[in-house]
């Protein structure tokens, strides 16, 4: 008995960059010299990335990243897989509704063909490389297709809701290894999906504040409370902030006094 094909998970459209510039105070950070890869999940630990053409759909050749790699360089672009790739899977969507026998009578365009591949194909199975015909030569395929269009194409209510969690657990991740910017880059793009989540305030904040941002901290604890006045543990962070803050104008004011006070005769002021 032949084994079953092993099913990856659609992550969506992620840039890759390995320069970042990050703009901290604004709501995206921002890449240079990037690609947009589409991705899928092997496992806990590696990631399948397949580089988009200029159809915006996934084509060429497919290589595994691991876990650690893909968060560092890896970043989400929801929107971009919004604006370019729905369109696409808004046709196979009416496609596949019509039901499978219009499907296998290859009433689809090349775009249409590639996007299938990209999602539905196996690597480990060969039959389903040979080409769509035998991909959808079974109604377990096709029903497999169609419950995969249909969570694509409802990027608004399922996909977003589920990236936000994926986004906000990667950047949990790379706080507690002290990876800030990275953690930030992910909480931000989870913001983006929803900007009323009082929890993701907090960890961002937390991450700003392992990077000795205190002010960012500060304001995101804000948010947090705006949203949810009774998250104690937000309330409990501010208060803390505050208190740093607090001591570092207290010795940036002692030094500006030590300074005042120990200047040399003669010296001249430049204040």
């Amino acid at each position: 008995m032949p084994e079953e094909s092993k099913e990856y998970e659609v992550m969506g459209v992620y840039s890759h960059s390995p320069k970042y510039q990050y703009q901290f105070g604004e709501r995206t950070s921002r890449y240079r010299h990037g690609t947009y890869w589409f991705v899928r999940r092997i496992n806990e630990r590696n990631y399948e990335v397949q580089p988009l053409n200029a159809h915006n759909i996934p084509s060429g050749v497919r290589k595994v990243v691991d876990r650690e790699t893909f968060l560092k360089y890896y970043t989400p672009e929801l929107e971009y897989y919004r604006n370019n790739m729905i369109p696409c899977l808004e046709s196979l969507h009416k496609k596949v509704r019509m039901g499978r026998r219009y499907f296998n009578l290859g009433r689809l365009d090349e775009a249409e063909r590639s996007f299938c591949e990209a999602i539905i194909m196996h690597d480990e199975n060969v039959d389903a490389n040979m080409g769509l015909g035998g991909v959808y030569a079974e109604q377990r395929e096709f029903s497999k297709l169609r419950q995969l269009i249909d969570k694509l194409v409802t990027i608004d209510e399922v996909f977003r809701e589920e990236q936000r969690h994926k986004f906000n657990a990667f950047g949990i991740d790379l706080r507690k290894r002290e990876l800030y910017d990275d953690a930030i880059r992910f909480y931000r793009k989870a913001l983006e999906v929803n900007n009323r989540d009082e929890h993701l305030h907090f960890n961002i904040a937390r991450a700003y504040h392992g990077k000795e941002d205190l002010e960012m901290a500060g304001q995101h604890l804000k948010l947090a409370l705006r949203i949810n006045p009774r998250l104690r543990e937000a309330e409990a962070f501010l208060v803390s902030i505050r208190r740093e803050l607090r001591n570092q104008q207290s010795d940036r004011d002692k030094e500006r006094e030590w300074n005042r006070q120990n200047k040399k005769p003669g010296s001249i002021s430049l204040d």
